[in-house]
């Protein structure tokens, strides 16, 4: 009582400025309390009808909205996909990548990419978008050698780019690839903006905090960190915006760590990506939420390194294929759809591998494997003829413990281990850190790899299975070789003719049936969980889950 009489007392002898700038500050430390208590996620918007939240699953949060890093994380790509824009993007509904920022022509070599810009377009910022800014992202940042996202450079190697005038740009081939113009669904970025930044420097730029792109919708307020792991951004409407406008004003994206810590603040969301595993239930008891299912173009398998001295000897990659029932693996999850080709396009169920424990073991015993002593060490492996144990290595990424992606990677290993253990096959098995097992990756020192792939956009096989793709910076994971294999992903490449290149596709799958340099396990399936606050909402044919926003113009609150 005697502070508030001694407050009084000198407020009192405050002029009516002084008391009314007083007033306002007592004001505006209230509102920062009650912000903090009762508004964690931000208080700006969050009374406000038109806005729409969503909960992403992204252990490392936030990191870099630049469309050049978003192979990276996944919260990136899906704040990015709203942010920035390229001169193509992908349609779900046609199944293509359809012109966006420009429009595409292409002469009859199959070599030339013409781009003539829309007019009009502006940045976030409202100044014009030019020829300029599409040469500055491509020639002067993803052609330099110091780039440092290899994943999107190998995809312009060789490529020359020329730019005609403000608006027209040319990209120009070595030879055809029907899959090149998936590349130019890739964001633009501002020459006026980050010019004379070096390109390997880019990554840790503070350009990637507080975007500038040509999207939907703009940052306009700083990205928010919490203390438990969460962030969240949120994005405002873009005024300057080309395409049609949606009709939701605010996009509120919150990151988290794990789908457990989603689910015990769910009352904050709208809608939730990617839910999976032992949450699909939660989800679906849950009357607030109704489940959307979707697929995408990924799979998960077991990699067999062909320069294994013992995985040489295709006997023994058969013996490992015909071990693993897939079915009896699938029926453990409600999330997973069974996988025998790599080739994403061709209908899985012509391409069964089926399993036989029987032929396992007759193609062991036909490459001379029997079991030999039975000593405390190698109990139950079969030996060969040099007398040494047929044994191998398996390696995995080790996720956190209790998280999905480890209980869904322990209980398939597992299961792999015990298919094999039982027809004399020993098994080690790593669970590596994220730094490890891409060390391990890159010198190739394994047996086998556990790890699932992602095809994109074009589903082309070249970056997977080409013989040149086999060393260190490359992703044929198998070091698989083939000179027919070779030939024809160079064709279907090449070729623009749907028939053949159909063709070619099932002469592919055959010859990677044939070799056996991988077991394909499954692909995962997922669900999109809305609260039903807006219509229009659609998750089919989606090779990202963020290409739902290439929809957003239908969004509508209900």
């Amino acid at each position: 009582m005697k502070f508030l009489r001694l407050f009084l007392k000198v407020l009192k002898s405050y002029d009516y400025a002084d008391k009314l700038v007083s007033a306002l500050a007592i004001v505006a430390i209230l509102l920062m309390i009650v912000k903090m208590m009762f508004f964690p996620y931000g208080f700006f918007h969050f009374g406000e009808p038109n806005i729409y939240t969503e909960g992403i699953i992204a252990k490392n949060g936030i990191q870099n909205v630049n469309p050049l890093f978003v192979d990276y994380n996944e919260a990136d790509r899906e704040i990015s996909a709203l942010v920035f824009s390229g001169l193509m993007k992908y349609d779900p509904d046609k199944k293509a990548v359809v012109d966006d920022m420009a429009t595409l022509s292409i002469d009859e070599a199959k070599t030339t990419y013409t781009f003539t810009l829309r007019e009009g377009l502006k940045w976030h910022d409202g100044q014009p978008v030019t020829m300029d800014d599409v040469f500055f992202t491509f020639n002067d940042i993803v052609l330099n050698p110091s780039f440092q996202n290899g994943i999107l450079k190998i995809n312009f190697t060789g490529v020359k780019i020329q730019k005609v005038d403000s608006r027209v740009l040319k990209f120009i081939l070595t030879k055809p690839n029907v899959f090149f113009v998936t590349n130019l669904t890739t964001g633009i970025l501002p020459k006026h903006i980050l010019q004379g930044v070096d390109p390997y420097d880019l990554l840790q730029n503070q350009f990637n905090k507080m975007p500038i792109g040509t999207g939907p919708y703009m940052v306009t307020e700083p990205v928010q960190a919490f203390p438990d792991g969460r962030m969240q951004v949120v994005l405002t409407r873009n005024p300057y915006y080309y395409g049609e406008p949606s009709q939701i004003e605010y996009m509120r994206l919150i990151t988290y760590p794990t789908m457990e810590e989603l689910v015990d603040q769910i009352n904050v969301v709208n809608g939730a990506v990617k839910v999976s595993g032992k949450y699909v239930m939660g989800f679906e008891n849950n009357d607030r939420f109704q489940l959307i299912p979707y697929e995408l173009p990924q799979y998960t398998a077991v990699f067999m390194n062909m320069e294994s001295d013992l995985l040489k000897d295709k006997q023994i990659r058969i013996a490992l294929i015909k071990s693993v029932d897939k079915d009896a693996l699938i029926k453990q999850f409600v999330d997973k759809i069974r996988v025998d080709t790599p080739l994403m396009s061709l209908n899985q169920s012509e391409w069964v591998y089926k399993s036989s424990e029987t032929e396992a073991i007759k193609a062991l015993e036909d490459a001379k494997y029997v079991y030999g002593k039975d000593d405390t060490e190698h109990l139950g492996i079969r030996y060969g003829k040099d007398e040494k144990a047929l044994e191998l290595n398996l390696i995995a990424r080790y996720y956190d413990e209790g998280s999905d992606q480890f209980e869904e990677t322990k209980k398939v290993v597992e299961f792999l281990q015990k298919s094999w253990e039982k027809i004399g096959i020993g098994i080690k098995v790593e669970f590596l850190s994220l730094e490890a097992f891409n060390e391990r990756i890159t010198r190739r020192d394994y047996d086998m790899l556990f790890v699932g792939q992602n095809l994109g956009y074009n589903l082309d096989t070249y970056s997977y299975w080409h013989s040149t793709q086999a060393d260190p910076s490359g992703q044929n994971l198998s070091n698989y070789k083939s000179f027919q294999v070779d030939t024809l992903i160079e064709n279907i490449r090449s070729t623009f003719d749907d028939v053949k290149k159909a063709q070619e596709l099932k002469m592919l799958a055959e010859q990677i049936k044939s070799d056996i340099p991988a077991i394909f396990l499954y692909r995962p399936k997922y669900f999109y969980a809305t609260d039903g606050k807006i219509s229009g909402l659609s998750m089919d044919s989606l090779v990202f889950p963020s290409d739902r926003y290439s929809r957003i113009n239908l969004w509508k609150f209900n």
